[in-house]
């Protein structure tokens, strides 16, 4: 639902200047592999993993729905290794601005 969610929640301005392409691994209750564009103020989202990533999430499904929900702090699921992130942090911070 996550991935499906992101086209309603995009705000294109906050996206200004964010040329990036992030790839998400979900494992644990749902298992789900998909590709997030950003570039020009557009979103695109496809299923699976297409292309080279500039950063790419691999989450266990529960722990990043809790992180949404703002129930866990990213720094502790980092820290557990149940997210984890390859790439700039920065752009893990500037994927997040885009969607409140």
């Amino acid at each position: 639902m996550f991935l499906e969610s992101l086209p309603l929640a995009f705000q294109p301005g906050q996206s200004e200047g964010l040329n990036a392409v992030y790839h998400f691994s979900f494992s644990g209750d749902e298992n789900l592999e998909g590709t997030v564009t950003i570039r020009n103020k557009s979103l695109t989202v496809r299923k699976g993993l297409e292309g080279k990533a500039d950063l790419r999430v691999t989450a266990d499904s529960q722990t990043w729905i809790k992180f949404l929900a703002k129930e866990i702090n990213l720094v502790k699921a980092l820290v557990t290794r149940k997210i984890k992130i390859k790439g700039s942090p920065k752009l893990m911070m500037a994927f997040a601005k885009c969607f409140p």
